[in-house]
């Protein structure tokens, strides 16, 4: 989804919609989010509405949906393409193990 031809309004209200969505899947009531949430009835509201809430408002409402999951794009590492991994690479010496030297079967230990 292209998510830049959404307004920040525009995103406000989709997140609402899909943290209600999944409050009604898990058939839970707005006041049993809030009570659960530890935030008020009217903040859940708001949010469902569409209406800003608080980062910290956002991040319980999830938890208390089961539903921190869903910030794991916003965590993503990002990913190194192999031409930048070679250049970081480039210059670093690496530690090589020190050659075997090996007796061949039949050789004859020297004393001392």
């Amino acid at each position: 989804m292209d998510w830049y031809i959404f307004t920040d309004k525009g995103l406000i209200a989709k997140i609402g919609d899909k943290l209600k969505q999944i409050r009604l899947e898990q058939n839970i009531t707005q006041k049993e989010l809030a009570e659960r949430a530890g935030v008020s009835l009217s903040s859940v509201a708001n949010v469902e509405k569409g209406n800003s809430v608080s980062l910290s408002t956002l991040i319980a409402i999830l938890r208390a949906l089961q539903a921190l999951h869903l910030l794991d794009a916003f965590f993503r590492e990002p990913e190194i393409s192999p031409i930048a991994y070679a250049q970081m690479m480039e210059g670093k010496k690496w530690r090589q193990r020190a050659s075997n030297t090996k007796t061949n079967i039949g050789e004859e230990l020297t004393t001392w």
